[in-house]
């Protein structure tokens, strides 16, 4: 979820409340419950994070769009991103 404030990161899986939020002036992370989260934020799917890039008009979160599996081991899915975006 994206607001012009904060970028709340929520976990794809069922019964996660907790959401990770990064403030886009400090940098700060700080977990928060789903609620907390305005009705007003663009959501979008992503696969990571890679990290955040400070530019001139403010702190970007680098995040991975699309991955293709790539191979297993001991049963756990191995995924190569090949797609990204700056929020």
């Amino acid at each position: 979820h994206i607001t012009p404030e904060k970028f709340y990161v929520e976990a794809c899986d069922d019964g996660a409340d907790d959401v990770l939020a990064i403030d886009r002036v400090s940098t700060e992370v700080t977990l928060t419950v789903k609620k907390d989260v305005p009705p007003s934020a663009v959501t979008r799917p992503i696969f990571g994070i890679l990290g955040t890039i400070r530019l001139v008009a403010g702190t970007y979160l680098i995040v991975i769009t699309k991955k293709k599996k790539v191979g297993e081991i001991f049963g756990h899915a191995i995924w190569k991103a090949t797609d990204f975006d700056i929020l």
